[in-house]
């Protein structure tokens, strides 16, 4: 069973990172601008191409075969936050992983990119990540990123085991109830390949609204969720949480519904039948394309197809239905058909492989009881993420450093882009893994940045965040097609996995400045550092009250005094444990 399972979550990781790179260059892309991409109509097989990033102020940069999005990117870093006992770091993922990313995302959302803006404010806490938007937020987001819970996960018939890990994942980001069922929905799919080694049935789907049902029990399971979440979530949503799940699985029960009327369709072939219940259920609409609850669903339906169609044959279907949300069904649906068929082979290169091997066979271990290396963050208590998205890379020491991760190394050209001062670089990382990171255009190790971050006066407006992936395709659809062609000749990076864990340790200054928030009508005009600061010298029961008092008038009080009090409570904790040690 061991060996097994080893090659399932191998194979469940590699499938999935290859759905996401077979499906980059179609998403949200007409047929016209997919062949400008890939040098023909369809994604058949992973392939050098290129891709405008940044949107209309961005860069013209070219990706190498088998390179993947921010599903594969937020996987990893999910992945990464379990630590080498099996404990999910949140704090680490929401706090680290997710403001860092957005320096190195790759076709990220609009949603996805104000929940990191918003969680890398110091006084936003995992639990208390209500920015502008959250409550609707019910994209696949979240979904997209879960699987490494389950591949870690010790007791796969143990549901609560792994699920309240999935949900705490799914609510640093989304809140909307869609977007929390559709993480729980594909995390249960993928448990049920990983046990029985086989796709799940329409039948075992519709069970899964009972799952749904189960939501609110789970979140209040959670002291912090159940805390300071979720009477905050019910007064912003105007309803309970009981009630959204309901209804959500209703609607999850309905779509399903429609997909087994579609199966009994025995006459129509895999292919024609994944399409038409993508299109029956509203999966190209721009509405509802990117549901995560209905992504869960089209996954599973894909995964079930191919076993008729074959794993390939049903992936490039994915992929390539153009208008649906191609690279996160097919990397959801490659975690689910990769786990199920361990022997299957997939055409073309995954960028990174040795290193989502690594990590795929780390967290194996880890459900078998061994226990694996941890990656090594920067305490959360003091560590703040930068307040200029673009200052998260500096320069030490004659280094090229990613704040809150360690020394990187560049690679190939530099890809210049439309807003002065700003360019694009591949890097490579002691851990293994390929980043195309936003830079400032002045950093270089020889220049004058040597040695000390860029001044604070000298940051330029970032023209980048809150572009929506529409937005960003119609920009690239605006270039020359000389600037977006083929280009056999580009310098693409060529990463030789070093080292990994244990060797990325920096030293990280304390940094007590806060991040205004950036999202409208959002902005934040107290100082929640100065305050906690103030706190945590005395710890005195009526200095913090009258803070509490004082926040509590702002706008947005109950999210800030969330993490005033969050900051002060782990300080203590920290300095009682220090004095009992």
């Amino acid at each position: 069973m061991s060996e097994s399972r080893l090659k399932r979550t191998i194979s469940s990781a590699l499938w999935s990172a290859y759905g996401d790179a077979l499906g980059f260059p179609t998403e949200l892309a007409s047929e016209d601008l997919v062949k400008r991409r890939v040098g023909q109509t369809k994604s058949t097989r992973t392939s050098q191409w290129k891709r405008l990033v940044g949107g209309r102020f961005g860069a013209d940069v070219t990706l190498p075969a088998g390179s993947y999005s921010d599903d594969t990117q937020l996987r990893l870093s999910t992945s990464r936050a379990i630590s080498g006992q099996g404990y999910f770091d949140v704090e680490a993922f929401a706090k680290i992983e997710i403001p860092v990313w957005q320096i190195y995302a790759l076709g990220a959302g609009r949603g996805s990119k104000a929940a990191a803006s918003s969680l890398a404010n110091r006084g936003t806490a995992w639990f208390s990540n209500f920015f502008k938007g959250y409550e609707s937020g019910g994209g696949n987001g979240a979904a997209m990123r879960i699987q490494p819970h389950v591949w870690a996960a010790s007791k796969l018939d143990d549901k609560p085991s792994y699920l309240v890990d999935v949900i705490r994942n799914a609510i640093c980001t989304h809140g909307h109830m869609r977007g929390i069922a559709g993480a729980v929905v594909h995390a249960l799919s993928l448990a049920h390949v990983m046990q029985h080694g086989r796709m799940s049935s329409d039948s075992d789907w519709l069970r899964y609204s009972d799952d749904i049902r189960s939501i609110p029990k789970l979140i209040k399971s959670d002291t912090d969720l159940l805390t300071f979440w979720v009477p905050t979530w019910e007064r912003n949503s105007k309803t309970t949480l009981e009630r959204a799940a309901d209804e959500v699985a209703n609607e999850w029960s309905l779509s399903v519904g429609k997909a087994m009327d579609w199966f009994a369709q025995t006459n129509e072939s895999p292919t024609v039948l994944y399409v038409k219940i993508v299109e029956d259920d509203n999966g190209l609409s721009k509405e509802e394309r990117g549901s995560g609850l209905k992504s869960a669903l089209f996954a599973n339906v894909a995964a079930y197809l191919g076993q008729r169609a074959g794993s390939q044959e049903i992936m490039e279907v994915v992929a390539n239905l153009l208008w649906s949300d191609t690279d996160t069904i097919a990397s959801m649906a490659g975690a689910l058909i990769g786990a199920a068929k361990p022997d299957a082979k997939f055409i073309g290169e995954i960028q990174d492989e040795p290193y989502i091997r690594m990590e795929a066979n780390r967290l194996f271990n880890i459900s078998q009881g061994a226990t694996e290396r941890t990656f090594s963050y920067p305490d959360t208590l003091y560590w703040q993420a930068p307040r200029a998205v673009i200052d998260t890379l500096t320069i030490s020491d004659g280094q090229y450093v990613l704040q809150g991760f360690g020394s990187v190394s560049p690679s190939g050209q530099r890809f210049k882009g439309r807003q002065k001062g700003v360019t694009w670089q591949w890097f490579g990382t002691s851990w293994g893994q390929s980043l195309l990171v936003r830079m400032r255009a002045e950093l270089g190790l020889d220049s004058e940045a040597v040695d000390k971050t860029v001044e604070r006066d000298k940051n330029i407006a970032d023209l980048f965040d809150y572009q929506s992936d529409d937005s960003e395709v119609e920009s690239e659809l605006s270039v020359l097609d000389a600037d977006v062609a083929y280009d056999a000749e580009a310098v693409v990076p060529n990463f030789i996995a070093q080292s990994s864990y244990g060797d990325n340790q920096q030293e990280v200054a304390i940094d007590v400045l806060s991040e205004e928030d950036i999202i409208p009508g959002e902005t934040v005009a107290i100082d929640i550092d100065a305050l906690s600061s103030e706190a945590i010298k005395s710890f005195d029961p009526e200095l913090i009250g009258r803070h509490l008092l004082l926040i509590a008038e702002h706008p947005n009080g109950v999210t800030l005094a969330t993490g005033y009090a969050s900051i002060v409570a782990k300080a203590r904790a920290t300095r009682l444990r220090h004095k009992r040690g």
